[in-house]
């Protein structure tokens, strides 16, 4: 039976009803998009609607009624998503390592770390950090100073390679990883103790101009030799990687979401299948604090482990427990690197405008990128595609369309993750081909005015995470943090596809903003269709997950340019879990 926005098949008249009153119910349902009152049963919403008619069916239903008027005064959103982040990369980075970042960000106790706004800052930072460190740094030679968040492009491009390091220390291995993930910066004692100086060359393994390799080494397959030797050493123990997945979660949980995404889970940082182990006891202790999507990343496929199931089969076990707090989502991989690292590929008439720059180098061949998404199609999952530049989206869309020549598309929903330079031509095939763009629109508040003046220049910018050219091809796009990279805030997000202010406050191609309901519907909606979990979350309808995010005040476009100030008050997950900000 159902009466109005109540629906009696799913309640059991045995147990209470609670109502969750708020000054408004933002739904995200356009056919009903705001209520006063959510009623909840065993973690499913049960009813929506006006606070007399919910409590007029119940009682003719005899049924409890119990009432939750926490959020009375305020307003009520379907939960908010981070779509795109690395949850145990972060939460090791905030417990293990220093933050060097240009910009204050919060801690997992909702503290604050400082910004570093300059190389003199930079220097004196890392001398205190090798004296506050010395014991742990003299115990082994393999003992790192590992920082992350850096940026030199957001330092006025400055120079930070192996002989700016060596003025702080030539003693001990230090590392400074860039904020992107595809870059890092190491002094002379690192570069010997990984053997880069005897290395071939590489586009990948920066050198000066006399040949000597200066400490800037790029993407995960050269990183990796640092790795090995210790450098963005993080404690990944089994213990370790708990409290990196509870610290990060919280983080997000802090910042309004309910629901994350580990954008490539067991990625080769993290050793074996601690990753993946790392969230199912973390889910089964009850140890984290928003729902989780692990996405298998595409090199790590074989280290995964279910019980007596390995690789495919693990996976496939795992999704098929269908944990409403822990699922598998898709199949990520990666085809480039990063704009401000100028790995990132562009299309073969585009360059980099700093002189000596050249194009980004494509990390996987259109055979081989075929290959893995046939790989993720033959087991049932979409395909998250990392591409950045527009050349590394123009081989995805290519690998897609030739098998879509083959092969039609049986409700997979490949997603281009960054696709922050795509051209309107290749928005238009996506959507021919039933692709989808996550953009990463914080890039714009972060990079945009370093984008202007060092890598694609004002026009580029003006392009670059284009929104509004996504929505009007139809497309469900996502919007992202990437964190590590920039702080996970699905709000903060938001206003960076609404506004597309740079750090200085200038716009950048005012004709690609959302309006603010567009882009609340991004981080509700979109973010849960992104997904595959649009029939459980996303929206506050009868049926799907009691799941919210609150409000002090409503999104209104007359609030777009403080939309990311406004006031988190808490999330409820599973409508028993309240969180108060």
């Amino acid at each position: 039976m159902k009466f109005q926005t109540i629906s009696m098949r799913l309640i059991d008249t045995r147990v209470p009803v609670t109502l969750f009153e708020a000054k408004k119910v933002i739904t995200m349902n356009p056919e009903q998009p705001e209520a006063e009152t959510v009623a909840v049963q065993n973690g499913i919403i049960v009813g929506v609607g006006s606070n007399e008619q919910l409590r007029q069916v119940l009682r003719a239903h005899r049924v409890e009624v119990e009432t939750n008027s926490t959020f009375a005064n305020h307003y009520m959103y379907a939960g908010f998503a981070e779509h795109h982040m690395h949850p145990h990369i972060l939460g090791a980075y905030l417990k293990d390592s220093h933050y060097l970042g240009y910009v204050d960000r919060k801690a997992a106790d909702g503290s604050i770390l400082k910004g570093t706004q300059s190389v003199e800052q930079l220097k004196s930072r890392l001398a205190e950090l090798i004296e506050q460190d010395r014991e742990r740094l003299s115990s082994s030679s393999e003992q790192w100073l590992n920082c992350w968040g850096f940026d030199p492009l957001l330092l006025s491009g400055a120079d930070v390679t192996r002989n700016v390091l060596d003025e702080v220390s030539t003693e001990f291995p230090i590392c400074l990883g860039h904020a992107s993930g595809h870059v890092i910066n190491i002094n002379s004692v690192a570069i010997e103790l990984c053997g880069y100086e005897n290395m071939a060359e590489d586009p990948n393994l920066f050198r000066y101009d006399n040949g000597q390799v200066n400490g800037t080494v790029a993407e995960p397959p050269l990183m990796q030799f640092a790795f090995e030797k210790g450098a963005a050493k993080m404690d990944f123990s089994p213990e370790g990687i708990l409290e990196a997945g509870e610290i990060a979660t919280k983080v997000a949980r802090i910042n309004g979401c309910t629901s994350v995404t580990d954008k490539g889970t067991n990625f080769p940082l993290t050793p074996g299948n601690v990753a993946a182990q790392g969230w199912i006891t973390g889910q089964q202790q009850g140890r984290l604090h928003t729902r989780v999507i692990m996405e298998p990343w595409y090199t790590g496929i074989d280290r995964w482990v279910y019980g007596d199931k390995t690789g495919w089969d693990a996976i496939h076990a795992v999704r098929e427990e269908r944990n409403p707090y822990l699922t598998i989502g898709n199949f990520k991989m990666l085809t480039d690197g990063s704009i401000q690292g100028f790995t990132a590929n562009l299309l073969p008439d585009q360059h980099y405008i700093t002189e000596g720059k050249p194009n980004g180098h494509l990390l996987m061949t259109e055979e081989n990128l075929i290959k893995q998404i046939q790989t993720g199609e033959e087991h049932g999952m979409s395909c998250s595609i990392h591409t950045n530049g527009n050349g590394a989206t123009e081989l995805a869309i290519q690998a897609i369309e030739k098998i879509r020549e083959q092969n039609p598309n049986c409700g997979f929903r490949h997603s281009l993750e960054h696709c922050q330079l795509a051209t309107e031509n290749q928005f238009y095939r996506m959507k021919k081909a039933g692709i989808t763009p996550n953009l990463f629109t914080n890039h714009l508040y972060y990079w945009g005015d370093v984008h202007a003046k060092y890598t694609v220049g004002e026009h580029g910018v003006r392009r670059m995470d284009a929104c509004r050219s996504a929505t009007n091809h139809g497309l469900m796009h996502g919007v992202h943090s990437d964190d590590m990279v920039t702080e996970v805030s699905p709000l903060f997000s938001a206003w960076c596809a609404v506004n597309r202010k740079s750090l200085s406050g200038k716009v950048y191609g005012e004709d690609q903003c959302l309006t603010v309901a567009e882009a609340m519907r991004v981080i509700t909606y979109n973010h849960a269709w992104l997904a595959h979990q649009e029939d459980v979350r996303g929206s506050i309808e009868t049926g799907k997950w009691a799941d919210f995010t609150i409000l002090e005040e409503e999104a209104t476009e007359e609030k777009r340019e403080t939309l990311k100030d406004i006031r988190i008050v808490g999330t409820v997950i599973g409508g028993d879990d309240i969180f108060l900000n």
